[in-house]
């Protein structure tokens, strides 16, 4: 027990060196590429691979087909085992994906995934995303119950103004028949006008937020290396 106790702050030590010497790898990149920033590229997805492996054998493989493919099979339930059967057949077929022979194989697995993989994105935009964001947008008293009621009237009407007028922005239909085709030339025109502004304004934001989010990371970054460096030599 004292051994390991001994041990712990050895390995500490070790491992805060090899956490400082990787983050000055990293920062070599603004030299330039070069090898020892591959090296860190190398061990960073390495490791996420291996990790990723590990997390889907004991999160998916394991609890959703391996161990009910064996709780099946000792119960004899037939209508239990059969999917699951086709479900570890279909992945067994994605290793034949390297070989020419046996490719096609592959082929059906892929087929099946890009099939329900398309159809449930396709569904989770549509449920999940585009129909609560049309109800969220039209729904001017969710913003008067949330800001009340000058600020909400205000903030409704411009973000439906705003959605509005982007998506008008991307209305690219020419046509000039009817008898209101000038205004609604000059409708779209104006409204998506000023739909572009928003999607500049919007952006902005998200550039703004995504700087200022890596910026937060090189800062914390740079103090545990300042941190370390100070530590290891007793500062």
């Amino acid at each position: 027990m004292d051994g390991i106790q001994g041990v712990a702050p050895l390995l500490d030590t070790m491992g805060t060196w090899l956490a400082v010497i990787l983050t000055l790898f990293v920062f070599s990149y603004l030299l330039g590429d070069n090898v020892l920033y591959r090296i860190v590229e190398h061990i960073f997805v390495g490791v996420t691979i291996g990790y990723v492996a590990v997390v889907a054998f004991h999160q998916v493989l394991a609890p959703k087909l391996l161990l009910p493919i064996v709780d099946a099979a000792s119960t004899g339930n037939g209508s239990q085992m059969a999917p699951l059967a086709v479900t570890a057949l279909l992945g067994l077929f994605l290793f034949a994906k390297p070989f020419k022979l046996w490719s096609w194989l592959g082929n059906v697995s892929m087929a099946v995934l890009l099939g329900v993989g398309s159809a449930l994105a396709i569904g989770g935009a549509l449920l999940g995303t585009l129909l609560p964001q049309i109800d969220a947008t039209a729904s001017l008293d969710h913003f008067v119950v949330r800001y009340g009621e000058p600020l909400g009237w205000v903030s409704g009407l411009l973000v439906l103004i705003g959605a509005t007028g982007v998506l008008l922005h991307f209305y690219s239909n020419h046509d000039q028949e009817g008898p209101w085709a000038q205004v609604r030339s000059r409708v779209v025109k104006i409204w998506g006008g000023a739909g572009r502004w928003f999607l500049v304004v919007a952006f902005g934001a998200l550039l703004a937020t995504t700087f200022t989010a890596r910026l937060s990371l090189l800062v914390d970054r740079v103090q545990f290396f300042l941190n370390a460096v100070r530590g290891l030599f007793g500062g």
